[in-house]
């Protein structure tokens, strides 16, 4: 049950319909009350509201109210044996809400002071596989981080700097991995962080999708359950080395692009002080400039607009509000894997609300998509 639930809520659609339909402060309520029992509720709402806390407005509901996140302080702080699970839980949520953003925000690790080669990011139900995988790359004299006690293992800081300290991270894809909210947080983070993702396949006929999906769009996966061990553990290697000295040129390729494209800009002497035609559908690619200039995102979003005029730029905004997390996904991963940048929530959310000031009020073809959302009654299935 407990594993139907935690599947059931990492769809979008489903977080979008449980922060409508006021889910949050029942779960909360589930948390802080001491007549809920702490495993079979108080760690499975716990486990919930860390999975509805990827959307931005029920990530700034619970960090607003101060009762409950003192009590996830004092559950994070409590190692009763008897509670570890529970702690876990609450240590988990902590970080998303108090220390994740802090950590994307440092800066990255230069090429040459790795600490690890490979970050192993597993579900404990596919250890067995992950195990012989990581002693296989220990004998092949890589250095490999992996938490091999998943129950009473690292704290979230502890993975998180693994995380930031890896040249890659390997991303173990099952049905588990994908419904575990601790897994998402590790690729999550790992994606933010801008490393580089080597997807593998542990579950026959699996195929990713959802937040897992978005991930790794786009990537090679290495498949272990269609061939033999060592056939496969061979392509892994091979992606492995394929990047492992490549992020030197990249950057330094990408750094000498960058300073064209601004010194481009500047040349053309755009007046920052001149309005903008108040329609978006009139702006030339100059006016696109202008715009992401004005709003100071054009060395972030507008590297992805640069031949966009108003009209492809409508259509942009568009799709980002029919499903705006899996657009920010999308566009984070394309700045990434283009431009080695990263793009933030804050910058993602500072064009959605800028934008909308020059959008037309007959561009409303995405209210009805908006609107076809689900109808379900949270109480029944908790």
């Amino acid at each position: 049950m407990k594993f139907i639930l935690l599947d059931f809520v990492q769809h979008d659609q489903v977080k979008i319909e449980l922060i409508k339909q006021n889910a949050l402060p029942l779960l909360i309520k589930c948390v802080i009350e001491i007549r809920f029992d702490p495993i079979n509720v108080q760690q499975i709402a716990l486990e919930i509201l860390l999975a509805l806390a990827f959307d931005n407005n029920a990530l700034e509901v619970l960090k607003q109210n101060e009762i409950f996140m003192n009590h996830i302080q004092i559950l994070s702080n409590n190692s009763n044996s008897t509670t570890i699970s529970l702690q876990r839980a609450a240590e988990r949520l902590l970080w998303k809400l108090e220390k994740e953003e802090k950590c994307i925000n440092k800066s990255i690790v230069s090429n040459n002071k790795y600490k690890y080669d490979i970050m192993i990011s597993y579900s404990h139900k596919d250890k067995d596989l992950c195990f012989q995988i990581h002693e296989q790359l220990i004998k092949d004299g890589y250095s490999v981080w992996i938490d091999k006690d998943c129950l009473r293992g690292s704290t979230m800081i502890g993975i998180a700097n693994a995380i930031e300290n890896s040249h890659n991270v390997l991303i173990c894809m099952s049905n588990m991995y994908k419904q575990s909210v601790y897994c998402q947080s590790e690729a999550h983070y790992a994606f933010e962080r801008g490393c580089r993702l080597i997807p593998i396949i542990l579950e026959s006929n699996y195929q990713p999708d959802g937040w897992l999906g978005i991930l790794v769009s786009g990537k090679i996966y290495v498949n272990f359950t269609n061939q033999e061990f060592a056939l496969a553990y061979e392509k892994l290697k091979n992606e492995i080395n394929h990047y492992q000295h490549q992020n030197f040129n990249i950057l330094s390729n990408i750094n000498e692009s960058n300073e064209i494209i601004f010194s481009n800009t500047k040349q053309h002497q755009l007046n920052f002080q001149s309005d903008l035609p108040k329609c978006i559908i009139e702006w030339s690619c100059d006016d696109v400039k202008l715009f992401f200039m004005k709003i100071k995102l054009d060395k972030t979003i507008h590297l992805l607009c640069t031949h966009m005029d108003g009209h492809r730029l409508l259509e942009l905004y568009e799709m980002c509000l029919i499903n705006r997390e899996s657009m920010y996904q999308s566009l984070k991963f394309e700045l990434n894997e283009t431009y080695h940048t990263l793009l933030l929530i804050s910058d993602y959310l500072t064009f959605l609300h800028e934008i909308k000031f020059y959008v037309p009020l007959t561009s409303t073809n995405i209210q009805a998509t908006q609107s076809s959302r689900l109808s379900i009654t949270f109480c029944n299935v908790l």
